[in-house]
């Protein structure tokens, strides 16, 4: 790891694109800015962590564990599930996405 030591208005670059500027600096916290290519992320450590771990979390989920989740839904109230229905719509007849409605 390189360390380095700046002080409030100082900066530092890495490569020839991206700059870390000291903003503010208290006993307790640094605030940089960080002026970077728009291709380039820049995001806080925690936060990719929390995307990863949300990622591997919903990948995880078994297929047959969600069929019979769906399962259990449609018996504990078959009257609001119906292919081409939509129950939030008064049970209306809907056309699946991508067909034309009926016109008549």
């Amino acid at each position: 790891m390189f360390v380095i030591r700046r002080k409030v208005g100082q900066s530092i670059r890495i490569g020839d694109q991206i700059v870390v500027e000291v903003l503010d600096s208290t006993p307790n916290r640094v605030k940089l800015g960080i002026y970077a290519p728009a291709e380039v992320r820049v995001a806080r450590t925690e936060v990719l962590m929390a995307e990863t771990q949300n990622r591997e979390a919903a990948g995880s989920a078994a297929m047959d564990a969600l069929a019979s989740l769906a399962e259990r839904l449609r018996a504990a109230n078959p009257r609001n599930w119906t292919p081409g229905r939509d129950p939030a719509a008064g049970g209306a007849a809907t056309a699946p996405a991508g067909l034309p409605e009926d016109p008549a």
